[in-house]
């Protein structure tokens, strides 16, 4: 009850802004989680910024960094693609030797008496692939317009990352200035505290989806199963996304398995399973807890709450979301009942 007798007019007016605050967020919650993703990778690249500002000019330091990160993307996913597109074309090319396989089984089993094939209707087959591509056809120009989206996405984020990383002090100062005068050098430490912890994030989760791809994809190629690396690389993307990401993986990988036999279909669940659990039980806690502090308890939660509340960008940022909320919560109610619990107890004493 400490708090509550010495809550004055102004702290309630800052409380009524924070709540407000808080809703308007909500309201806009796709543009918040484009800043925040924002706002995660310029902490992630601003150790760097800072190392390079030294000698140089923080613009260039900003703009050399946000090059160079998206160089390093471009040149890992150059090698990927191609190897993807390679595997790819292969599974077009052996599209039509998979249909006549699947045919030839069909004609030579049979059941009670008659080929398998006869219990099959061709023609509403036939009439479904021709629809399907049809389909495909009309949603070219839908994709076309996802992909120029996405494109947009990405140069918003840039450019957005690049003014947080070259306006970082004067960003801090003006959020600073929104606290009172005695306030300011606290909110100052938790700024910088959160800059900190959420900074990690981006390392963490390169480090995870790393893990999931190497292993699964080693585990294929030890398996002989077509098209490992481009497997690997799917399941390390989709690890991203907790539970539906691995799931869809998963799938994949069986179908691309399904032909070598019951045993490998089974090895291969093994293997995702396996690079699942290596990454959920050793990596995850051990990358996200050293970089952003967290429990992974309260990372699991976070992964449930944020894809009931957030959707798809929201999980991917939950663990960042919950390192900011965590630190909001130990700096501004933690540490200040338990300093004000102090100074009642040495009162008391005295």
């Amino acid at each position: 009850m400490y708090w509550i007798k010495n809550i004055n007019f102004k702290n309630l007016l800052f409380i009524v802004l924070a709540v407000f605050l808080v809703w308007f967020i909500i309201q806009i919650k796709n543009i918040a989680l484009l800043a925040f993703g924002s706002f995660v990778l310029a902490c992630s690249f601003n150790p760097a910024v800072d190392k390079l500002s030294e000698k140089i000019s923080r613009s260039l330091a900003s703009t050399l960094v946000i090059m160079l990160a998206i160089i390093v993307v471009v040149l890992f996913l150059i090698p990927v693609i191609t190897i993807s597109i390679e595997e790819v074309h292969q599974v077009i090319n052996n599209i039509p030797v998979l249909a006549k396989n699947i045919i030839d089984y069909l004609s030579n089993k049979t059941i009670m008496g008659k080929a398998l094939i006869e219990f099959i209707d061709v023609d509403t087959i036939t009439g479904a692939s021709s629809k399907l591509a049809t389909g495909i056809l009309n949603k070219s120009l839908d994709i076309t317009m996802a992909l120029l989206e996405t494109i947009t996405v990405i140069i918003t984020i840039s450019v957005i990352v690049f003014y947080m990383l070259n306006e970082k002090f004067l960003i801090r100062d003006a959020i600073i200035l929104l606290f009172p005068p005695k306030m300011k050098e606290r909110a100052k430490e938790v700024y910088e505290n959160i800059e900190k912890k959420v900074g990690g994030y981006v390392i963490a989760q390169i480090l995870s989806m790393s893990t999931v791809a190497i292993c699964t994809a080693l585990g294929l190629m030890a398996l002989n199963v077509d098209y490992a690396i481009m497997l690997g690389l799917i399941a390390g993307i989709l690890d991203i996304v907790p539970i539906v990401g691995p799931t869809l993986a998963l799938i994949l990988g069986v179908v691309c398995a399904a032909q070598h036999g019951w045993l490998i279909i089974i090895l291969t669940i093994v293997v995702y399973l396996t690079a699942q659990w290596i990454s959920n039980n050793f990596i995850r806690p051990l990358v996200f807890g050293k970089f952003l502090d967290l429990h992974p308890i309260i990372i699991i939660f976070a992964f449930l709450i944020s894809g009931q509340f957030l959707g798809v960008w929201g999980v991917i940022l939950s663990p960042a979301i919950a390192a900011l909320l965590i630190t909001l919560f130990e700096e501004l109610y933690l540490k200040t009942i338990n300093k004000n619990e102090k100074m009642i107890n040495s009162d008391s004493k005295q």
